[in-house]
């Protein structure tokens, strides 16, 4: 791929000067109507080390607003960014409408470090690129504009600036045994790139690669790259009135997922404490385990209202260490979260490595409650089920455990439930007018939640219903499940 690049090209002074002034300012404006019509824009410069990252944000952002942008330089990862899967820390750092992220490096050169020297290099890398094409797709569906450069040079281009920077005071720091010992596997390390950058060449998110020995050149060709891409977007946005763009969806196959409010076993008062305490104990247990072994864990908790989710979740962190669990109740997002893709604000919230999240409503609210009372357009809720189950296939496949509830009841029973926290004054608090407004439409929530199991529940993040009429019967199988799941992670 890369020898078709003419790494002599130059562009001379005079010829840069009067090409670069007019995208210079270009820039500004567009940057205005990128606000303006809340368009997010990443941006990504990757390349060969020594290829001039650093001087091409530099020359890029000088004619941006600070205000509106934010820069990104990947290094190693910290410790607690090391401790989620790897594009936790790009997930939570992509751009709010209407503004910009550029990234100097990014996801690419993570995912090359970490999986260049790997016993099973090609499976992960063939991993890393799916999820990275996915994370980038949900971006573009959600009306991001996406733009990658890859810088490049040659071996010996690149030896001659390291050792420039070596035998330099001012720039011998910036040199290390890394940058030479990459160097010298260049040859090696060539075709995997070249791999990395094809199969991630997508339509949503093109790379251009840009031929970095002249600096005029190489600033030239981002610059106007740069401001056609943003030039043609925002067109769009103004004939079409709106900033998302129509994507071929196409939806999960349905899978079968019965809904039984009643459960086939009970139990006594008696035999419900002496299975709780029992269960209880074998969490705390489980929870010191997957803190020693260092596998997070998510549980996600939908249901019915009064179905007895607080009640499930209650007995479950009982015996928990506190300081290695958060639980997480979702509501409707804030204006900060509306102004991002609808799963960033749950990303926010993974678990680290040896730790667990429970999450009181989740991610399914966006083909639940904002599909029912039309918070998002139909496409939006239609695209999320490709988007959550992407999600969830690359938060497990990364070493991450996940387990789904769905808590049934029969509309009977919750209107019992309803009633009973109506009539109590230390329930009252429990029950809301929305909770009134949403059983009127329960037929609407019952084909929502039908469409939900069937295409979210995947082999490897299977939803578990919970038969809830009797709460403890309820409270003893979320348990169970849990414990027989987390049995399986350690073996």
């Amino acid at each position: 791929m890369f020898e078709q690049y003419d790494l002599t090209k130059k562009t001379d002074d005079k010829t840069f000067k009067k090409a670069i002034e007019p995208l210079q300012q270009q820039m500004s404006v567009l940057q205005r109507s990128l606000r303006d019509h809340k368009i997010p824009t990443v941006i990504v410069v990757e390349g060969w080390n020594a290829s001039g990252i650093t001087m091409v944000i530099n020359e890029l952002i000088r004619f941006l607003d600070p205000r509106g942008f934010s820069m990104h330089s990947t290094g190693s990862p910290t410790d607690d960014e090391r401790a989620h899967l790897l594009l936790w820390r790009f997930w939570v750092r992509t751009p709010q409408k209407g503004r910009m992220a550029i990234f100097a490096r990014s996801w690419y050169s993570r995912a090359l470090a970490e999986q260049i020297s790997g016993i099973e290099w090609k499976k992960g890398l063939k991993h890393s690129i799916t999820t990275i094409n996915n994370f980038e797709q949900q971006l573009a569906d959600d009306g991001a504009v996406i733009l990658k450069f890859f810088l490049h040079i040659s071996q010996q281009e690149q030896k001659k600036r390291l050792d420039e920077r070596e035998n330099d005071p001012l720039t011998s720091w910036m040199i290390t045994h890394g940058d030479w010992d990459f160097h010298r596997h260049y040859e090696s390390y060539l075709p995997i790139i070249e791999q990395f950058i094809a199969e991630t060449d997508n339509q949503n998110a093109p790379w251009t690669i840009v031929e970095a020995t002249d600096k005029n050149h190489t600033v030239l060709k981002v610059y106007s790259t740069i401001v056609r891409a943003l030039e043609k977007r925002i067109a769009y946005a103004e004939s079409h009135g709106k900033n998302s763009r129509k994507t071929d969806m196409v939806r999960p196959k349905k899978n079968e997922v019965r809904r039984k409010s009643k459960a086939p076993e009970s139990y006594t008062k008696e035999e419900y404490q002496k299975n709780l305490l029992e269960y209880e104990n074998k969490i705390r247990d489980i929870h010191y385990l997957l803190y020693k072994r260092k596998i997070p864990l998510m549980i996600v908790y939908e249901g019915w209202d009064a179905a007895g989710k607080g009640g499930n979740i209650m007995r479950l962190v009982r015996q928990m260490n506190p300081r290695g669990y958060d639980v997480v109740p979702v509501g409707a997002p804030d204006q900060t979260e509306l102004a991002h893709h609808f799963l960033w604000r749950f990303y926010t919230h993974f678990p680290k490595a040896g730790h667990v999240t429970i999450f009181d409503r989740s991610w399914y609210g966006r083909v639940l409650v904002e599909r029912v009372e039309g918070f998002c357009k139909d496409d939006e809720w239609k695209r999320a089920y490709n988007e959550i189950n992407e999600m969830e296939q690359a938060y497990v496949e990364s070493g991450g455990g996940l387990v789904k509830f769905w808590l049934e009841i029969s509309k009977d029973e919750q209107l019992d439930r309803f009633n009973q926290r109506q009539n109590d004054p230390l329930k009252q608090w429990k029950i809301t007018e929305e909770d009134w407004r949403n059983r009127k439409k329960w037929d609407e929530y019952e084909e929502a939640v039908d469409e939900m199991l069937s295409r979210t529940s995947t082999p490897i993040a299977p939803w578990t219903v919970i038969e809830s009429d009797d709460k403890l019967v309820a409270r003893l199988k979320t348990l169970q499940t849990v414990i027989s799941y987390s049995e399986q992670l350690f073996r």
